[in-house]
């Protein structure tokens, strides 16, 4: 039987890109401008992206600071443009008049050209940004780590093709792969591209699984091919995390989970993840980091189990592909 992770890798690479807002800088930027645009400070936007100075390059990205909670995390600024109305804009972000004029004060649906309007972007694709960077949310304790391409040079490319193409700065691709003027590059040749950083967590000492919840071991859940192991406990009784990891998903899903119940998946160091299913209540959300032994829920029969307690599954990921392990090989 394939893991439940599996099953939902997809669905989980695009939990995990939403919410921290980060801006790709443009022609005319400078430090000063992004931070009245964002409501943020120069200083605030120096520490965050560790510069020793205030120059700033196009297609340079920069993290916003989330001191300004509503901002980075609720909607995103957009500047009103000729023909513009609400009842377009409503559509164009897959919102409603009522919720921007709520989140704008606004008392009717006049709005005028240059205008600056908050809009949630929760309901918004991200196609339909004012910018071509996307926003996402990185919690206290992780660390950004950055994410490669690389791509085969082809007849008839150059560094600007190219840039455009992975929407980067020719600035990077020129640094990255240490070209040197006049930049020329040839067909077949291998170039390295920034595309983006991802959350992780790490830590300084061995992974160490310990067993989410205190019961008896179901032994017909692993003799029905599941690649899980299913705790026996009590309704309500507290489920924990077992090893620190940041959370990638909280909740109830009905198309990929639905015979799983209240579901959360961690994800661990080293391309570690489990799955904690047939939850009653969940007390964490994603993105959030937890530390092993911190209760995330309580045992319930939410899923298909029939019966008190929790489903847990160990996988590890390597190259896009999940591999399963038997957690009673692991749990300690």
């Amino acid at each position: 039987m394939r893991t439940l992770l599996s099953v939902i890798s997809a669905f989980l690479i695009t939990v995990s890109t939403a919410n921290a807002l980060t801006y790709t800088v443009k022609k005319g930027d400078s430090l000063g401008k992004i931070a009245k645009k964002f409501h943020v400070t120069v200083t605030s936007l120096k520490r965050i992206n560790h510069l020793k100075s205030n120059i700033i390059y196009p297609g340079q990205k920069l993290k916003i600071p989330s001191k300004n909670k509503k901002i980075s995390q609720s909607y995103i600024v957009y500047k009103v443009k000729r023909g513009d109305s609400l009842k377009k804009l409503a559509k164009r972000f897959k919102t409603t008049i009522s919720e921007i004029k709520r989140i704008n004060h606004l008392k009717s649906n006049t709005i005028y050209v240059g205008q600056k309007l908050k809009i949630p972007y929760s309901y918004s694709h991200k196609k339909n940004f004012s910018h071509k960077s996307q926003v996402r949310y990185s919690s206290n304790g992780l660390m950004k780590v950055p994410v490669y391409k690389y791509y085969r040079v082809r007849k008839g490319d150059s560094i600007l093709k190219i840039a455009k193409k992975f929407r980067v700065s020719p600035r990077m691709i020129i640094r990255l792969n240490h070209l040197r003027k006049p930049y020329i590059i040839r067909p077949g040749q291998k170039l390295k591209i920034l595309v983006g950083y991802r959350d992780v967590i790490k830590l300084n000492r061995p992974i160490e699984f310990h067993f989410p919840l205190d019961g008896r071991v179901d032994p017909t859940i692993r003799e029905k091919g599941y690649p899980g192991i299913f705790i026996i406990g009590k309704e309500g009784e507290k489920v924990k995390a077992a090893e620190t990891g940041v959370v990638k998903f909280a909740g109830k899903e009905d198309h990929f989970l639905k015979a799983y119940g209240k579901t959360v998946i961690i994800q661990h160091p080293k391309g570690y993840r489990t799955v904690y299913s047939n939850l009653d209540q969940i007390f964490v959300k994603p993105k959030q980091v937890v530390k092993r032994g911190e209760v995330i829920g309580t045992a319930g029969t939410s899923g298909d189990w029939g019966k008190p307690g929790v489903y847990f599954e160990i996988s590890k990921v390597y190259k896009n592909k999940v591999y399963p392990i038997n957690p009673l090989e692991v749990l300690k």
